[in-house]
């Protein structure tokens, strides 16, 4: 298969790709940052695995760079089989001083909403085409169990909200699919990746992003049985939201 993962530089991105490569995909990373010391590492896979990596640059919140970076994976592949949209942002943490409503960074709230949920829907726009030339596509939009409206606390405002509207553009695009392309049969879901130990996850951190990594790859690959969904938000293991 070929699989397309964004913010992969770094964090469950890179372990996506990297566990992809082991399994004998062919990968495609994207980063908006391409300087040599923010892509060390997968330069690294690239040394080994050759023409099995392309590394692109992609930052999900200039649409131009979105394109470029569509016209540039279209010249090497005619297809993608799978796209994983892990490029994320936080600005929060579980407890912030002050008042989170007086005090709210409005810059920031936009910025997280820019890139949390109008990226994906920047990527999706142009790789959607491949998608469809794919025979067993699946898309994979990262969302998070702070997306759940039924949880007490506050915490996380900005980064819960940009959750919970991404997964209402996953499930609006998801019934276009099913609707108006079954014959494609192509699955989407929306992921909780667990409590990673990344940049972003750190606060909260109960798993290294490797096993998530390899949790959504067997779901990709249809390792592990997810039923027929209304609303395909599961976590990494593939148990519903």
């Amino acid at each position: 298969m070929i699989g397309l993962v964004t913010g992969a530089n770094r964090g469950f991105g890179y372990e996506v790709v990297k566990e992809g490569l082991k399994r004998g995909h062919t990968m495609i990373a994207s980063s908006f940052e391409m300087e040599p010391d923010q892509i060390k590492d997968l330069m690294e896979l690239k040394a080994v695995h050759k023409e099995k990596l392309a590394v692109v640059a992609l930052d999900v919140t200039d649409e131009k760079s979105v394109s470029n970076a569509y016209d540039e994976v279209s010249r090497l592949f005619d297809r993608v089989d799978f796209i994983v949209n892990s490029a994320g942002i936080i600005f929060e943490r579980n407890v912030m001083p002050g008042d989170p409503i007086a005090d709210i960074n409005i810059d920031n709230f936009r910025k997280t909403l820019d890139v949390n949920v109008i990226g994906d829907a920047i990527v999706l726009k142009y790789f959607i085409n491949l998608i469809y030339r794919s025979e067993d596509a699946c898309i994979i939009n990262i969302s998070s169990e702070a997306a759940l409206l039924d949880q007490e606390g506050y915490g996380y405002m900005m980064y819960s909200t940009s959750k919970y509207a991404l997964n209402m553009y996953s499930q609006k695009v998801y019934n276009y699919l099913r609707i108006e392309k079954p014959e494609k049969a192509i699955r989407l879901f929306m992921t909780h990746p667990g409590r990673m130990d990344t940049v972003m996850g750190k606060e909260n951190a109960q798993i290294h992003p490797s096993e998530s990594a390899k949790g959504h790859l067997d779901i990709i690959e249809r390792k592990i049985d997810i039923p027929s969904m209304k609303v395909p938000y599961i976590d990494y293991k593939g148990n519903p939201m």
